[in-house]
C-alpha cells in the first residue's frame, strides 16, 4: 500500500538511502558487473579506473537473468496494509499481509498467504484506514498478534526458500522494520525486511524509459491485468503486484495502452510544469466570473489539438483560471485516465 504520510525516523533513514536504480557495468576484457543505485558508481570509477567500456542502466527485464543465480527460484510478492499513526502518540502499525509465492522461471503461482494482525498499541482503526482497506474494527480485534502471524510467514519463506521479496512503493519496507522493533521479534524476521525491493520505480522506467512512478491500480490498468475483488485488500494487491510484473518480464504489455500512456504522460509533465497557481484565491469579482468560465470553455475547444505539449499547456491555464476564481482546479483530475 502506498500512503503519503509522515512516518517514524526509520523511514527517513530508509528514504534517504534508498535507490532502486540497476546499472550495468561492462569492462574491456568483456566482464560484466551489476550495481544498485547512482551512489555505487562513482566507487565503481575508481576501482575500475581505465577499464570500464559501458554503463548503463538496465531495465526490468534485464535484471531479472540476474536475479535467478543469486536470488533463488522462488519470488515472494508481498503487501502490507497498516493503521497510520501520529508518531508522536501512535506508531504506524500493520494490521493485514498478504504474499504471493511465484516460481521465478515460469512465473507461476505456487502459493500464497493472507491474514489479519491485531496492533498492539494503535488498536483503533482510523476512518482512512477503514474506509481504504474496507476493514472494520471488530476484524482486526480478533485478529492474531504479530508474532503468530509473521512466525508463520517466516515458516512459508523457509518452505520455499525465500531470498527476495518484491513490493510496490516505498513504504512497506521501513514499516515492516519498524514493526519488528516495537514487537521485539526473532532477528531471522530482520531478513525477511532486508530482503524487501521496491520495483515500482523499475517498472515505471520499463515502460517509459524515464524516472517516475504511478499507482498500483494504474500500472495494472497499463498493463491491462486486474484482479477479482477489491484494491487495499493486501493479497489482492500482491497479485496485482505479481501480474504486473509478469507482464513486463514476459513481454506481454499492450502496445495501444502504452502508447496512450506515453502520450498522456507527456502532456502531464507540461501541465504540471505550466501551472502557476497551487490553491484557489478570494476576491475574484463574481461580475468576472462568467466571463472567465466562457474563456475556459473556449480554450477546452483547442485542447483536440495534434501537439501534446499544447494540450498540457491549455489544461495548465484552465485549472490556474479556475483557481483565480476561487474554484479547485479539476482538469487534470478529468482529463488524464492513464496516469
Amino acid at each position: 500500500m502506498v500512503v503519503h504520510h509522515d512516518r517514524s525516523e526509520t523511514m527517513n533513514r530508509y528514504r534517504k538511502e534508498h535507490d532502486n536504480k540497476w546499472y550495468e557495468i561492462t569492462l574491456k576484457d568483456e566482464s560484466v558487473k551489476l550495481v544498485k543505485g547512482q551512489q555505487s558508481i562513482p566507487a565503481v570509477k575508481r576501482k575500475y579506473k581505465g577499464q570500464i567500456r559501458s554503463i548503463r542502466r538496465i531495465s526490468m527485464q534485464g535484471l531479472q537473468g540476474w536475479q535467478k543465480e543469486r536470488l533463488g527460484n522462488y519470488i515472494a510478492f508481498l503487501d502490507l496494509e497498516y493503521n497510520t499513526g501520529d508518531q508522536n502518540k501512535y506508531p504506524t502499525e500493520i494490521i493485514s499481509v498478504g504474499i504471493l509465492i511465484v516460481e521465478r522461471k515460469s512465473m507461476k503461482e505456487k502459493e500464497s498467504y493472507y491474514s489479519l494482525v491485531r496492533p498492539k498499541f494503535n488498536t483503533v482503526l482510523n476512518p482512512y484506514c477503514m474506509e481504504l482497506t474496507g476493514l472494520r474494527q471488530v476484524e482486526v480485534d480478533h485478529a492474531p498478534g504479530f508474532g503468530r502471524v509473521f512466525r508463520e510467514v517466516l515458516d512459508l519463506y523457509r518452505k520455499w526458500n525465500i531470498r527476495q521479496t518484491f513490493v510496490f512503493g516505498s513504504a512497506d519496507k521501513p514499516v515492516f522494520l519498524d514493526n519488528l522493533l516495537l514487537n521485539e521479534e526473532e532477528e531471522e524476521l530482520y531478513r525477511i525486511g532486508e530482503g524487501m525491493r521496491d520495483i515500482s520505480l523499475q517498472l515505471f522506467f520499463t515502460l517509459f524509459g524515464k524516472d517516475g512512478s504511478l499507482s498500483l491500480e494504474k500500472m495494472g490498468r497499463i498493463l491491462n491485468v486486474s484482479v477479482d475483488g477489491a484494491l487495499h485488500n493486501a493479497l489482492n494487491d500482491a497479485r496485482l503486484l505479481y501480474l504486473c510484473y509478469r507482464a513486463v518480464i514476459k513481454g506481454e504489455i499492450p502496445q495501444d495502452r502504452l502508447s496512450m500512456a506515453r502520450e498522456e504522460l507527456l502532456i502531464r509533465e507540461v501541465y504540471q510544469k505550466s501551472r502557476k497557481f497551487e490553491e484557489p484565491m478570494t476576491g475574484y469579482p463574481e461580475e468576472k466570473k462568467q466571463a472567465a468560465y466562457a474563456l475556459i470553455e473556449e480554450l477546452m475547444s483547442t485542447v483536440k489539438t495534434d501537439s501534446l505539449r499544447e494540450k498540457g499547456k491549455v489544461l495548465a491555464l484552465c485549472d490556474d483560471i479556475l483557481l483565480m476564481t476561487g474554484e479547485k482546479a479539476r482538469y487534470q483530475r478529468e482529463y488524464f485516465h492513464w496516469i
